[in-house]
């Protein structure tokens, strides 16, 4: 019942994002959206116990030192302005974990300079402390992060939100936790 409820709302807040997003979107240029992010090296923001990093992706994947790194199968890369400067950022769910080991996963969050020439990390959006819980899921409205979090041992689904604090040029909880 709650998993179908928040897709219900996941998916509302979604088309409500979709459609507000779009005049941004369309209104600026945006260096992300011609970025080929599975395939590129970049610092990657912490995922669980994996630390800032540069890692070569090929095909989505990549490693660095004894740690395994890939997209979340089946997730695209989102555009969406987070920062609030009229530029669309880069927001990814990201896996790593030691090799042969389970993965945590991360809402990680990306921009390009503003000349386009170079791939920068913006940080890590939501990263659960424990690697049962994991980002899921997520949508963007109005520059708020809205993230699903699962817990895959008591398979319950929670929703945490998220701002771009410029003042301290990371990502906030804002919804009281």
């Amino acid at each position: 019942m709650r998993r179908a409820l928040f897709g219900a709302v996941a998916a509302s807040l979604l088309a409500v994002g979709v459609v507000a997003g779009s005049a941004t979107a369309q209104a600026s240029a945006s260096g992300v959206r011609d970025v080929d992010w599975h395939n590129l090296e970049f610092t990657v923001p912490p995922v669980g116990s994996c630390p800032w990093q540069s890692v070569r992706f090929t095909d989505g994947a990549g490693e660095a030192g004894d740690r395994v790194y890939r997209y979340q199968p089946g997730k695209d890369v989102v555009f969406a302005d987070v920062t609030g400067e009229g530029v669309e950022d880069a927001l990814i769910l990201m896996q790593c974990g030691p090799r042969y080991s389970e993965y945590s996963t991360a809402l990680i969050a990306m921009t390009t300079s503003a000349d386009g020439a170079a791939v920068l990390a913006l940080g890590t959006v939501s990263n659960p402390g424990v690697w049962t819980q994991q980002p899921s899921d997520f949508t963007v409205w109005y520059g708020d992060i809205a993230v699903a979090v699962t817990d895959f041992e008591t398979e319950q689904v929670w929703t945490e939100y998220y701002r771009w604090a410029s003042s301290a040029k990371a990502f906030v909880r804002v919804d009281g936790a």
